[in-house]
């Protein structure tokens, strides 16, 4: 999924919002040091954009937030992770005007504490502890289906906002649509900032039937669901 996200964001054309040479994907990187030697070469070079993305298991330390990568000692976190005050601190010192941090793992919410005293301040979107469970909660995975479906009656330029908006609209349509006795409620989708960062170009704009375009909003998912 990761990598379909990855694919998502560099696609050529008016579609990707990124470049694939100004992008760094990880699969399954062994030592955190991977992790922020990518980070820190990225923070150099951007000026303009420099997105953080993690999609993985998320660990609790000390009130802090770390993640996990191949070697990772699920008892001792602190040493063998990826710390988010470390990816928070070189962030901070990157001359990227429009930072952004999104993270797909347990814990996430800590994430909405850090990041202080940095200006510009990141956007962050997050995904917390899945209200799916048992399944794995399809953050990532519904995010791709907006960036590649498009969002209805959503914007030319697929904020950070309106993909956040239009996540929690799948999540709410698969509670009308799933019976499952383990969802209780569509996961939170936490948002900070976001109106001034767009991921692509959407491919459901100004055509209200497009095929497999996400809902726009809950509300409207509420609406249809309830007439």
């Amino acid at each position: 999924m990761t990598a379909r996200l990855a694919q998502a964001l560099t696609s050529p054309g008016p579609g990707g919002a990124f470049h694939w040479k100004n992008t760094t994907l990880l699969l399954g990187p062994e030592r955190p040091a991977s992790v922020l030697d990518a980070l820190r070469h990225a923070a150099e070079a951007a000026s303009d954009v420099l997105l953080f993305w993690y999609a993985g298991l998320g660990f609790t330390h000390d009130g802090g937030l770390a993640f996990g990568v191949t070697d990772t000692d699920q008892q001792h976190p602190a040493d063998t992770s990826v710390d988010l005050d470390a990816v928070a601190e070189i962030m901070s010192n990157s001359q990227a005007a429009r930072p952004a941090v999104i993270l797909d793992c347990d814990y996430a919410a800590i994430a909405t504490t850090r990041f202080t005293g940095t200006a510009p301040a990141p956007s962050l979107m997050a995904a917390e502890t899945s209200s799916f469970w048992p399944m794995a909660d399809p953050f990532t995975e519904t995010l791709v289906d907006g960036l590649t479906g498009g969002v209805q009656e959503g914007p030319e330029a697929l904020d950070l906002v309106t993909l956040h908006n239009a996540i929690e609209a799948a999540y709410t349509r698969t509670r009308y649509y799933v019976e499952n006795e383990y969802i209780g409620g569509p996961s939170h989708v936490l948002i900070r900032g976001g109106r001034e960062l767009a991921l692509g170009i959407n491919p459901a704009f100004g055509l209200p039937n497009y095929s497999g375009a996400l809902p726009p909003h809950p509300d409207v998912v509420d609406a249809q669901e309830s007439w």
